[in-house]
């Protein structure tokens, strides 16, 4: 967990070793499921990930139609700021209504940067125990079109780190990515979590019931974190993808 109130992140945006610079506020006083607001190892390991992993956005069809990249548990948001950048895309993000005025503060913080590399970004809050259920907290052209469908709009690509650290989560978690994630053959879902002994039990469920709903993993890896984190963990990300588009289950 960061320890400063304000941090530049180095963010990788291609294999060509270019990097963007984040700026991300993390406010101690806020707090939600009993942890304060703050940016997780996981978040920095995927945000330096996304480069590496290969999506198709259709970049054809308009910046300005429906965002197609969905951050769960965006936190901070560093994660859904950086695939605005690497991916020069329009992402969601959303958590609970404690976090959304500090994710909306780093969405202005960094709004500068997400424009010059193609992206953008809004957020909102999406309840995983009812995740058909969406309220944007900004309302203009790229989200119009969300706000009149918002209980069917899927995702072409969901990220989330950091998000299993409790055993309610995988399945509230696997029921929001269901709900959400686009059913098509390019449909991506992208985690990082940490590999600590108190959360193995909980990943394992959460690999055995995204199994079950249908997902099948495309790609893994591990990675460690900066030593200015003061930890040896190592962090596991994985990209999911269904295995089977016309399983009825996974319209559910």
């Amino acid at each position: 967990m960061s320890s400063r109130t304000r941090l530049a992140f180095n963010v990788k945006l291609n294999k060509a070793g270019e990097t963007i610079n984040i700026q991300i506020s993390d406010p101690k006083n806020i707090q939600a499921d009993n942890l304060a607001l703050a940016t997780w190892g996981s978040s920095e390991v995927l945000a330096n990930v996304l480069h590496r992993i290969p999506i198709d956005l259709n970049q054809n069809h308009a910046l300005h139609s429906v965002p197609t990249v969905l951050e769960l548990g965006a936190g901070t948001g560093l994660v859904g700021l950086s695939a605005a950048c690497i991916w020069r895309t329009s992402v969601v993000l959303t958590d609970l209504p404690p976090i959304l005025p500090n994710i909306q503060a780093n969405i202005e913080m960094n709004s500068d940067i997400v424009r010059e590399n193609g992206g953008s970004v809004v957020c909102g809050t999406l309840d995983w125990a009812a995740p058909k259920n969406m309220d944007l907290e900004t309302r203009n052209e790229e989200t119009s079109m969300i706000d009149e469908r918002a209980k069917s709009w899927r995702a072409r690509v969901i990220v989330a780190a950091d998000t299993v650290y409790s055993e309610e989560h995988p399945e509230l978690l696997v029921n929001a990515i269901k709900a959400r994630l686009d059913l098509g053959p390019k449909a991506r879902l992208v985690m990082c979590y940490p590999l600590r002994i108190g959360y193995l039990d909980y990943i394992r469920d959460l690999w055995s019931r995204m199994e079950e709903a249908g997902l099948v993993c495309d790609q893994e890896g591990r990675e460690t974190i900066d030593e200015s984190w003061e930890e040896d963990t190592p962090y596991e990300w994985c990209v999911w993808r269904w295995q089977d588009t016309e399983k009825s289950d996974c319209t559910q």
